[in-house]
């Protein structure tokens, strides 16, 4: 994938990040401090990593699921890796949110 189409996939995925409000709150994801860091690989590969706001809610977990599927349907994305940071058992949360 060349520069190009890359920012577009940039350009689309801030779109669903600036729309995706978090399951307790009304502050879109991309304002909150949730996102650690985004990575878009020349193949369209995006890995997200991410702290979830309450580490032990399965309403947060859900909604990671939802997000991955959301950012998975943009046009030029091959796959979606979510790496869950900051909270007690996170390779278990990667691990369930990655698995189709």
């Amino acid at each position: 994938m060349n520069a190009k189409k890359i920012q577009a996939v940039q350009r689309r995925l801030l779109r669903v990040l600036n729309s995706w409000k978090e399951p307790h709150t009304d502050v879109a994801l991309s304002d909150s401090e949730q996102i650690l860091g985004i990575d878009i690989s020349p193949e369209g590969i995006v890995q997200i990593a991410i702290t979830p706001q309450r580490p032990h809610c399965p309403c947060c977990l859900f909604d990671l699921r939802d997000l991955r599927k959301k950012i998975s349907s943009i046009k030029g994305v091959i796959s979606v890796e979510i790496l869950v940071n900051g909270v007690p058992a996170s390779e278990r949360w990667t691990r369930v949110l990655n698995s189709d």
